[in-house]
């Protein structure tokens, strides 16, 4: 099915869909780490509610992903998670104990990183692997989009109210702002779902893994676990230098406008030069940026180095998805979607809980330094053993970047 086959109307529905969900993160990014605290909870215990909630989706992930390619839909499993994930979110005011924000944040979680991935899993049903790149780039962008129009407001209405950011703050914001995941489910009958027709079987075929997928799904653990075990701290390290709630979202949005800015470059780029190239140049910058934050001073250099996260999401937040579908068929595209999102659930369950025992021992300084640490263990092995994935690429005009694309 070509790009050009979809309804005008469906692919519209796609945009919104994509925007839609993204924007939703940038409302739990900043602001879920922020509740917890302002609930009493310590930098320790923050990193176990957050690590295990996520780690909750590696039960159900591959599950879903089995089923959708089973039963030949999504739309179900879009619709129960988006009712789920705002149903989760929008209890928070009304909770008090830790075991119960832990069950909230397990669910809340698991539809969020579900309707995440299924993104992926619709365009790569959409397009080829020649063009999959730029294609999921153009529509992923309005996430970003919607990322930055949610961050920015939010932050601008919580810091008009004015005060400290405390609870009774942020319950103003969790009893309106997960309101976002209705129409997300609404939209389940409205996103293109490609059809294969009648299967020989109706019980799903478990797909073999790849040997240069495995390499890459470890890389991808390594990285994930750095980057955003150490953003879970972020606001908190942003709150600790005085950052009022409008500098904790335009930090978060900075970085993601930067994101749009290469998100359709990087997706260009790697349909012409291949995924490896591109992939390799933000596995190797991670680290410094880590290393950056901490030496950082004030919120504006909070700021400044975040500027940095679109040389990171906006290469691997495309080529990610784009390399899984260059290594999957139709048959097996959700459960390679859905080992990616179960990767990305182990790695962010992991770093949220080994990043805060280092910044309650150490301070957020030291787990930042940490986090550099095992994003550098990343780089390195993605270096030396990750092979390309899209066929023919062309070369590299450059004689001295050949190690890019070896």
């Amino acid at each position: 099915m070509a790009q050009s086959d979809v309804p005008v109307w469906r692919s519209v529905s796609l945009v919104a869909f994509l925007f839609l969900v993204t924007a939703t993160f940038g409302f739990l990014q900043p602001f879920v780490p922020l509740y917890l605290e302002s609930a009493g909870l310590d930098r320790k215990q923050i990193g176990w509610l957050l690590g295990l909630g996520t780690g909750a989706s590696l039960l159900v992930q591959p599950l879903w992903g089995r089923l959708s390619d089973a039963w030949d839909t999504r739309r179900p499993f879009i619709l129960g998670s988006a009712i789920a994930a705002g149903a989760a979110y929008l209890s928070f005011p009304f909770v008090r104990s830790v075991p119960a924000f832990l069950v909230l944040q397990a669910i809340g979680q698991n539809g969020v990183i579900y309707l995440s991935a299924v993104g992926g899993v619709l365009v790569g049903r959409m397009v080829s692997s020649k063009s999959g790149g730029a294609v999921y780039a153009n529509y992923r962008l309005w996430g970003s989009i919607g990322y930055i129009c949610v961050s920015l407001l939010t932050g601008l209405l919580l810091t008009r109210h004015g005060g400290p950011i405390d609870r009774a703050l942020l319950d103003r914001a969790f009893r309106t702002v997960p309101l976002l995941f209705v129409p997300i489910g609404l939209l389940a009958f409205a996103v293109p779902d490609r059809k294969d027709g009648p299967r020989a079987s109706g019980a799903p075929r478990k797909a073999p893994l790849p040997p240069n997928l495995r390499v890459f799904l470890a890389c991808h653990f390594l990285y994930t676990l750095a980057l955003y075990g150490a953003s879970n701290f972020l606001s908190l390290f942003m709150k600790e230098l005085g950052g009022t709630p409008l500098w904790v979202t335009s930090m978060f949005a900075g970085g993601v406008v930067c994101e749009v800015l290469v998100m359709r470059q990087s997706g260009r780029l790697s349909d012409r030069y291949g995924r490896r190239p591109l992939m390799v140049l933000t596995y190797l910058l991670l680290p410094v940026r880590l290393a950056l934050y901490a030496a950082c001073l004030s919120p504006l250099h909070v700021f400044l180095v975040q500027l940095l996260h679109g040389l990171n999401f906006g290469i691997v937040g495309v080529i990610s998805v784009a390399l899984i579908n260059d290594l999957a068929t139709d048959d097996t595209r959700g459960q390679a979607q859905a080992r990616l999102a179960t990767v990305s659930g182990a790695a962010t369950t992991s770093g949220p809980i080994l990043l805060g025992f280092v910044a309650e021992a150490l301070g957020l300084r030291w787990m930042f330094l940490t986090a550099a640490g095992v994003a550098l263990v990343g780089a390195v092995l993605l270096v030396r053993r990750f092979r390309e994935t899209l066929p023919n690429p062309q070369r590299l005009p450059w004689r001295w970047a050949a190690f890019l694309q070896s």
